[in-house]
């Protein structure tokens, strides 16, 4: 048991990815201190909401990133306005989780900027939650979301003047794809699982907050969303590796604070451990966990006034992701097995 938890697919590996990320946060911290957090959340927002329009015929991508600017401009807004409290910022986490799932339900794409959407939810909330983000955030995601179009549709104006004519493309004739009608896809097993981690989710931000108002809230919640698959045998070994990584990082880097207590240390100790955390995020799941909680604990000793950010509380709240997530798997199990016996319970 111990061997599968700890054993490395190398080839998942992401090191260029992890020098990307490492990069792409020193670049926002270096902005963020020129021109401010809300820009610097615009520019992101504007390459996500590009990364969304996804490729093809102008009319179709500019499709998606009005959709995406628009839902993701009002859940930002929804989010900012709610953080303060516990179960109107659970709500909106759960209503963001539920339609993520359902656009995966839907297809990869769609899943994809469902996912970009929850991330800057979960963004917005766990900034609101520390008074940490400007008024500003409210509207940055639609500022960006609008200076992207615009760009695109500027590059597509120049670039249709220059290239030259070309026929047109033949009709290929194919079957259309079958998809799955919304009534069906929330009755089938998949429904009834991102059903349940909605619900829970919203209960695992609420216990967060009763336990600290600081990013910790959260932390439960995020633990229970990578944590929770359909599958509870899945679950309960990828809560194992959650549980055994968090905890050795606590460990970890409790240890090399107290050892170093010295800025420059700790900040190649995040570093470090920030990139480590990428590189080994599909490699093994226990690892960057370990990294993980390596980078958060070090980042706010640094930003709090060289201050543990409640080490205690995190390997509890862990706790709570996990237990929330083997409950709901097994709901989810108990559920679709009898629905299997009894096709009728659909």
């Amino acid at each position: 048991m111990f061997s599968r938890l700890v054993a490395i697919d190398r080839s998942s590996m992401r090191w260029g990815t992890a020098a990307m990320v490492l990069s792409a946060i020193a670049v926002c911290v270096a902005l963020e201190a020129l021109i401010g957090v809300g820009f610097v959340q615009a520019a992101v927002a504007a390459v996500v909401v590009t990364l969304s329009g996804g490729r093809g015929e102008i009319r179709s991508r500019l499709g998606n990133m009005a959709v995406m600017t628009v839902v993701g401009g009002l859940l930002g807004l929804i989010a900012y306005v709610s953080a303060e409290e516990a179960w109107l910022a659970g709500l909106v986490l759960a209503i963001a989780t539920y339609l993520t799932g359902l656009a995966y339900g839907v297809s990869r794409a769609a899943g994809g900027r469902g996912y970009l959407l929850l991330c800057w939810v979960l963004a917005v909330l766990i900034g609101q939650s520390r008074d940490e983000y400007p008024a500003a955030t409210s509207v940055a995601f639609l500022v960006g979301g609008a200076v992207a179009i615009v760009l695109v549709v500027l590059v597509a104006l120049v670039t249709r003047e220059r290239a030259p004519a070309l026929a047109a493309p033949r009709p290929v004739s194919e079957a259309p794809d079958r998809r799955t009608g919304l009534g069906e896809l929330v009755r089938s097993d998949l429904g009834v699982w991102n059903a349940v981690r909605s619900v829970l989710i919203l209960v695992a931000v609420v216990i967060g907050y009763s336990l600290t108002t600081e990013l910790d809230p959260y932390w439960a919640a995020i633990v229970l969303l990578i944590v929770f698959l359909p599958d509870l045998g899945q679950t309960m070994f990828k809560a194992a590796q959650r549980g055994a990584g968090t905890a050795a990082g606590v460990l970890t880097a409790t240890g090399l604070i107290s050892a170093f207590e010295a800025d420059a240390p700790i900040v190649v100790v995040m570093a470090i451990s920030t990139f480590g955390a990428v590189a080994f995020y599909s490699a093994n799941y226990l690892i960057y966990a370990f990294l993980l909680t390596n980078a958060v604990l070090t980042y706010y000793w640094l930003a709090v006034d060289h201050e543990m950010s409640a080490p205690v509380i995190r390997i509890v709240d862990t706790l709570v992701g996990v237990i929330l997530a083997i409950g709901g798997a097994g709901l989810v199990a108990l559920v679709t097995r009898r629905r299997a016996v009894d096709p009728g319970t659909r």
